[in-house]
């Protein structure tokens, strides 16, 4: 599986989200101190884009029902059985690039 490019570093705000759409799959980007995370866009408790929510240090907040994810595992410290998906970032220059597998 080749690494796809996204977007550039400079389009992906600090501290908070970017959506883009690749192979179907709406990916949410997030800028953490100078690296750049990759989860996927919906909050598993009602839909909602996480790419419109606020970071909270490493925290990703649902802006519709404050529900939070590790931006850099998934992992939900509300309730260690939710996850969201993340996928592996490459960063060349400016450009940022995710490697996505065939299946989710």
């Amino acid at each position: 599986m080749p690494f796809i490019p996204v977007a550039k570093i400079d389009e992906i705000p600090q501290g908070s989200g970017l959506l883009v759409e690749t192979n179907g799959r709406d990916i949410a980007l997030f800028r953490l101190e100078g690296a750049v995370y990759a989860t996927s866009d919906v909050c598993p408790h009602q839909g909602a884009s996480l790419s419109t929510g606020t970071m909270n240090g490493e925290k990703i907040v649902c802006p519709w029902h404050q529900w939070c994810f590790n931006v850099k595992d998934g992992s939900s410290p509300l309730n260690p059985r939710l996850k969201i998906k993340t996928y592996e970032v490459k960063l060349e220059g400016n450009q940022v690039f995710l490697l996505l597998p065939d299946q989710d």
